[in-house]
């Protein structure tokens, strides 16, 4: 049911597609090529429900688009405003079964999806069901990986590479200091992150 749906928003609203390596800042993304043409990404690395959710959130930036050039307007729609809001929710709506996803998503999902945000990490119940049925399970990960979430206020952390000290958390991402720079950042409060093992 869900590939068959899949193939025809590609029909319907004839974007190009494609599969990309993983990308640290975005799950997918929506573009407009020239001569009008747009592409929708999705990482390859996501499990078969967070790349559906992902795909169709993306559809819907391509439906906006498509709607928005119908009808000629020049002034610029909001990325995720309420005309992409509406547009996530109808895609979405014939999906919302236990025929597609787990009752384990299903749940968080639907909440979500009564006001969905720019991004499935701005519902921590939802991210959460969904790693459930991530390639590695959370119970071979690492003893030093953690959510930043978890981790105390002052304490240092690396991601991607480069050390972090953790800060304050606003709704649903944390200001944390980069040591090397001392740049702000707002991480997301659901990201993985490496305890340094030596930080008592």
């Amino acid at each position: 049911m869900a590939v068959e749906y899949c193939h025809q928003l590609l029909r319907d609203y004839k974007f190009h597609f494609r599969i990309v390596k993983p990308r640290r800042t975005r799950l997918g993304d929506f573009r407009v090529l020239p001569h009008n043409q747009t592409q929708i990404t999705v990482n390859t690395n996501l499990n078969p429900y967070a790349f559906l959710i992902t795909y169709v959130h993306e559809v819907a930036h391509a439906a906006v688009h498509l709607q928005h050039v119908a009808q000629r307007r020049s002034r610029r729609v909001k990325p995720h405003g309420e005309a992409w809001q509406m547009a996530f929710q109808q895609l979405m709506q014939p999906l919302l079964t236990e025929a597609v996803f787990p009752a384990a998503i299903l749940r968080p999902l639907t909440h979500y999806m009564a006001n969905p945000g720019a991004t499935t990490y701005s519902h921590p119940a939802l991210i959460l069901a969904l790693r459930q049925f991530d390639p590695q399970p959370i119970q071979t990960i690492p003893e030093n990986r953690v959510l930043l979430r978890d981790v105390s206020e002052g304490k240092t952390f690396q991601l991607a590479q480069k050390t972090y000290i953790r800060g304050t958390l606003r709704r649903t991402r944390v200001v944390c200091k980069e040591v090397t720079s001392g740049k702000s950042y707002a991480v997301l409060a659901h990201a993985w992150v490496s305890i340094m093992m030596n930080d008592e």
